[in-house]
């Protein structure tokens, strides 16, 4: 039974966290609520700015390009899940396999570009990407896999194809070891007793490594699907929401509402802000079902 004493203590401990919360999370999201119903333009006083209702959500919700943006930001995620998630699963079922040599120097090959600023990454491949003199574009032709070189970010559909091929290989890493965390919570004498049994490699990766990892995996999905939806930088520095508006997504949406117009428009930026927020949170009650299955799941496999 807990003491009286120490619920004092775990209350003081929850201090620091009660404050952080209150100041970055729930000020912030109460200051947007506020930003988004009037016509404010970040100069002087909130209060001394028009209310306008609603009419920044109606202005949000009846604009093609918020639409655009939307639309462009959930198949950014989807295309980027659906690509990490199997490749690095796949990745780290061979640098956990015993037969592999040197593990230690792969694993480094993998993390490394994780550690790096995706701002630094995204600086790095803009120049690497030029059609002019950058350094890919004179491979391909060196190679002759191209006869002219290709402008990777002024098409719409070729630029976030890239920017997702990118942000993967960049990202790759953390999720390589999430998986090879999963892998390592599968018991080796139940692999070994199928081996003896005669089951051979892939039945062994159908019928005990996938259904033990499952749990786990819909976790690593999760986190990769939300983590995702943060899409920003990349767009920021490589394409900067083009050519024209092909590349929008909502951060980038409400960037430049707020700040890369002639009056800036922090009331429609924040009602953009809260609107998408709303569609996030949804997302992340549903994935906290899936999340709660999984550990349920985990126990009943005793993983």
């Amino acid at each position: 039974m807990t003491r009286r004493s120490d619920v004092g203590w775990i209350y003081l401990v929850m201090i620091p966290f009660i404050v952080l919360f209150l100041a970055f999370t729930v000020w912030p999201l109460v200051r947007t609520v506020q930003f988004s119903l009037h016509d404010f333009d970040g100069i002087g006083a909130l209060g001394d700015s028009p209310g306008v209702g609603l009419d920044n959500y109606k202005a949000v919700l009846t604009d093609p390009l918020f639409g655009k943006a939307y639309a462009n930001t959930w198949a950014f995620t989807i295309g980027q899940t659906l690509i990490k998630l199997p490749l690095s699963f796949l990745i780290a079922l061979l640098l956990t396999r015993p037969w592999l040599r040197w593990p230690a120097f792969f694993r480094t090959v993998f993390f490394l570009p994780w550690l790096m600023p995706a701002s630094i990454v995204a600086m790095v491949f803009y120049y690497l990407l030029s059609p002019s003199d950058g350094a890919i574009n004179h491979l391909l032709t060196t190679l002759h896999l191209v006869d002219q070189p290709v402008d990777f970010l002024r098409s719409g559909p070729i630029a976030f194809s890239t920017i997702a091929v990118i942000s993967t290989w960049q990202i790759m890493g953390q999720y390589v070891i999430f998986w090879m965390a999963a892998l390592q919570l599968v018991p080796q004498n139940l692999l070994e007793a199928a081996e003896v049994d005669g089951a051979g490699a892939r039945q062994r990766l159908w019928h005990i490594t996938l259904p033990l990892v499952r749990p786990m995996g819909i976790v690593i999905a999760s986190l990769g699907l939300i983590w995702s939806l943060g899409i920003f930088d990349w767009i920021q520095i490589l394409t900067s929401g083009g050519p024209g508006t092909d590349t929008y997504v909502i951060n980038y949406y409400v960037y430049e509402m707020a700040f890369a117009q002639a009056r800036p428009q922090f009331g429609t930026s924040s009602a953009a802000a809260f609107v998408f927020g709303i569609t996030v949170l949804i997302v992340y009650a549903l994935v906290g079902k899936l999340v709660g299955r999984a550990q349920l799941k985990r126990k009943e496999y005793g993983v």
